[in-house]
């Protein structure tokens, strides 16, 4: 959207962004952009909030009335009410923690419970099973890292194998039935799980690394309300 947005711009037709991922933004240098806090893929917030979504919105078209001379980035600070927890869901039981791949092996069972209960799974775009995923990731900064099978770059490769480890924790908490709230979900895996502290880590890395594709993906692996925190 960054790149559209100075096509548009040259074309003499004003525009503003919504942003979720604020590397992306600060090194595309769209003409204006709103950031805003929330989740990946809820860039207006949670639905049935209509009174912030229309705050979102007012605030990204009140950039339209800056003369822009320059790129603008502007912060939205307020923080998404979050969705009443479940208070008859609790989180997978006592897991492995020896290691994070140890964690991820013992949370097999459970996950292959919520696949028989839910009938699906969005897990697999890496390419490698649940706990193969965590331990490439594990072992990625290492000397020794894992080899990566062919067909996908490394980075690519690291960045779907996050995206399938969230996938395979999120389900294998719903195995128990319960419908938690986004919330719940994340304070549980971001705080409660090695998977999550090894994403957190990774991420630390990848935004330090001299490779340019590492700082690329490094904004997306993380919720930004798990990375920035305001005052």
């Amino acid at each position: 959207m960054s790149g559209l947005a100075h096509y548009l711009e040259d074309e003499g037709l004003a525009t503003t962004i919504v942003a979720l991922v604020r590397e992306h933004i600060v090194s595309m240098h769209p003409p204006r952009a709103l950031w805003v806090p929330f989740e990946l893929g809820r860039p207006f917030a949670e639905p049935d909030q209509a009174a912030l979504q229309r705050r979102i919105l007012e605030a990204a078209l009140a950039l339209l009335d800056k003369p822009v001379s320059s790129p603008f980035l502007q912060d939205f600070t307020e923080q998404m009410p979050y969705q009443p927890s479940d208070a008859s869901w609790s989180p997978p039981g006592s897991l492995d923690s020896r290691s994070a791949t140890a964690e991820a092996s013992s949370l097999l069972p459970i996950w292959q419970k919520a696949q028989y209960r839910v009938g699906k799974t969005t897990v697999g775009i890496s390419g490698l099973t649940p706990d193969i995923a965590v331990e490439y990731i594990e072992r990625y900064h290492l000397p020794d890292p894992m080899p990566n099978p062919k067909g996908m770059a490394a980075v690519s490769r690291a960045r779907f194998a996050i995206d399938d480890i969230k996938a395979y924790y999120s389900e294998a908490a719903l195995a128990s039935g319960g419908y938690p709230s986004s919330h719940q979900l994340h304070e549980w895996f971001w705080n409660h799980t090695m998977a999550g502290t090894m994403i957190r880590d990774f991420q630390d890395i990848a935004r330090l690394s001299d490779d340019s594709n590492l700082q690329l993906i490094s904004g997306s692996l993380v919720p930004a309300e798990r990375t920035y925190e305001y005052s």
